[in-house]
C-alpha cells in the first residue's frame, strides 16, 4: 500500500508543475504575429505617423495665418488713426483675441472625436487637406487655437471667413486699378498686360534687318552680290572661245520701316548695284591667257514694299546704264559711238507671295523714256522653292522669266538649282544655272544669248 501512494503522489507533483510551466512556454507562441497582421500593423503606425505630421503642419500654418491676419488688423487700426504702422513685433500677443473660441466652435472638435470613422475616409479627407495648403481658405480667429484636432475645426472656418476676404478685395482692386489702366479702352486688369500699344501705335524702325519683298535671287540685274562661271556660252548659236565670268556688287537695303499691325507694314529701300563681266580666253597670238572687262551696268533704284500679311508688293523706280569695257572696244575695233539703247528709267509693280515652299510672283513695269530712245512695257513673272528645313543647308531652285517689248517680247529664261546654306537671312545660295533668251547685259541685248554655269549668290543685307 505504501508503494502506490507514494507513486500517485510524486505523479500528482510532476502534473502540477508540467500544468505551471505550460502558459510560459506557450504564451509567446499564442502572441507570435502573422505576416499579413505584421504589415497590417506597420501600416496603421505609418498612417498614425502621417496624421501627426499633417496635424502638426496644419497648426503651424494656422499660427502664421494668424499672426498675418493680426497684422493686417493692426496696420488697419493705424491707418484709420491717421498714423503711419509701425514695424511688426514678434510677440505672442496676437493670438490673444481668440483664446475664448465660441462655444460652438469648440464643441466641434469634441464630438468629432467621439464620432467613429474609418482610416479610408480618414486618408481621403487628409489627401484633400494636404493638395490645399497652399491657399487655404482663411479660418475665423475664434477656431484658430484648436490645433489637437484640425479634422472637423477646418471646414466651419472655411464658411465664417469668405465674408472678411471679399471685403478686403474691392480696396485691393481699387488702388490697382489706376496703375494697370493703359488708355481709354475698358479691359479687364488681367487682360490689359497684352501690349496695347503695339496694337494702337505704330511702330517706326530705322535701318530694319530683313526686307518685306525679298530680293529675287535668278533676276539677272537684281542689286545682289554674286559670282558666276560659264564656260559653256553662245551667242548668236556660236560657242564663246573661252569663259564668261559675270561679277556683280549691290544691296537693297531698308531704311525706314513702319509697322501699324502685326502682318501690316511698309518700308522705303534704297537699291544699288553695279554689274560687271568678264572675258577669259587663250590669246593665239601672244601665247597667253587673257582676262578682260567686257562691260559694266550700273542701276540705281527707289523701293516702296508693303506687306498685307501674305501678300507682299513691291513699287519700284530705278535707273540702269550699260557700259562697254575698253579693252572689247580696242579688241573689236569699235571707232564710232552706237546707238545705247540700254540707258534708261522704268518705273515698275511686282506682286509676291509664299505657296508652301513655293515663291511666286510676277510684276508689269513701263519705261520712263521716249518711245524713240526705248520701248516703254516690260514684265517678269517667276517662282523659286526653298524647302523647310532646320538644317544648316537646304535645297533650292526656281526659274525667272522676263520680257521687254524692246527685244520683242523673246523670254529671257534664267533656272537654277542648288543649295542654300545658312540659318540666318544672308545665307549663301550655290547654283547650277542656265539661261536662254536675249542678252540682260550690256547694249547688245537684241542678240541671242545661251550659257551654262556655276554661281554663288549672297545678300550681305
Amino acid at each position: 500500500m505504501k508503494h502506490p501512494l507514494l507513486t500517485l503522489l510524486l505523479l500528482g507533483i510532476t502534473g502540477t508543475t508540467a500544468l505551471a510551466q505550460q502558459p510560459k512556454t506557450t504564451a509567446p507562441a499564442a502572441r507570435t504575429l502573422t505576416p499579413a497582421e505584421q504589415r497590417q500593423k506597420e501600416k496603421v503606425e505609418r498612417e498614425v505617423q502621417r496624421e501627426r505630421q499633417i496635424r502638426a503642419e496644419w497648426a503651424q500654418k494656422q499660427r502664421e495665418y494668424e499672426a498675418r491676419q493680426a497684422e493686417k488688423e493692426r496696420q488697419r487700426q493705424a491707418k484709420r488713426a491717421g498714423k503711419e504702422p509701425e514695424p511688426p513685433k514678434q510677440t505672442t500677443s496676437a493670438p490673444q483675441p481668440t483664446v475664448t473660441p465660441a462655444p460652438t466652435a469648440v464643441e466641434a472638435p469634441t464630438t468629432a472625436k467621439s464620432a467613429p470613422a474609418e482610416p479610408s475616409r480618414k486618408e481621403k479627407r487628409e489627401k484633400r487637406r494636404k493638395e490645399t495648403p497652399a491657399e487655404p481658405a482663411p479660418p475665423a480667429p475664434a477656431t484658430l487655437p484648436v490645433v489637437t484636432e484640425p479634422v472637423k475645426t477646418a471646414p466651419t472656418p472655411v464658411e465664417a471667413a469668405p465674408p472678411a476676404v471679399k471685403a478686403e478685395r474691392p480696396k485691393r482692386e481699387k488702388k490697382q486699378r489706376p496703375a494697370k489702366t493703359v488708355d481709354s479702352v475698358s479691359v479687364a486688369p488681367a487682360t490689359v498686360a497684352s501690349e496695347p500699344a503695339v496694337v494702337t501705335r505704330p511702330k517706326h524702325e530705322f535701318l530694319p534687318k530683313g526686307h518685306l519683298f525679298d530680293p529675287i535671287l535668278l533676276d539677272p540685274l537684281e542689286a545682289q552680290t554674286y559670282g558666276s562661271v560659264l564656260p559653256v556660252y553662245y551667242t548668236e548659236g556660236q560657242k564663246y572661245k573661252g569663259s564668261i565670268v559675270p561679277f556683280a556688287f549691290g544691296f537693297a537695303k531698308p531704311f525706314y520701316r513702319r509697322t501699324t499691325a502685326p502682318g501690316r507694314s511698309e518700308e522705303l529701300v534704297l537699291d544699288l548695284a553695279s554689274f560687271t563681266q568678264f572675258e577669259v580666253y587663250w590669246d593665239a597670238d601672244k601665247g597667253r591667257q587673257r582676262r578682260q572687262i567686257m562691260n559694266n551696268d550700273y542701276k540705281v533704284s527707289i523701293i516702296y514694299n508693303v506687306r498685307r500679311g501674305m501678300h507682299n508688293w513691291r513699287f519700284r523706280v530705278y535707273h540702269l546704264s550699260a557700259h562697254l569695257g575698253d579693252d572689247f572696244i580696242y579688241r573689236n575695233r569699235i571707232t564710232a559711238p552706237s546707238p545705247n539703247p540700254v540707258n534708261y528709267e522704268v518705273l515698275d509693280a511686282t506682286y509676291s507671295r509664299m505657296v508652301g515652299d513655293w515663291r511666286v510672283y510676277g510684276g508689269l513695269g513701263i519705261g520712263l523714256r521716249k518711245r524713240e530712245e526705248r520701248e516703254r512695257l516690260s514684265a517678269q513673272i517667276g517662282t523659286f522653292y526653298r524647302k523647310t528645313s532646320e538644317r544648316a543647308a537646304r535645297l533650292v531652285g526656281g526659274v525667272d522669266v522676263k520680257f521687254w517689248q524692246q527685244t520683242d517680247f523673246r523670254p529671257g529664261i534664267h533656272g537654277g538649282i542648288g543649295v542654300e546654306v545658312g540659318r540666318t537671312q544672308n545665307n549663301i545660295t550655290f547654283l547650277l544655272e542656265g539661261y536662254s533668251g536675249f542678252r540682260p547685259y550690256s547694249q547688245f541685248e537684241q542678240q541671242q544669248t545661251s550659257w551654262i554655269g556655276v554661281g554663288v549668290y549672297l545678300n550681305p543685307f
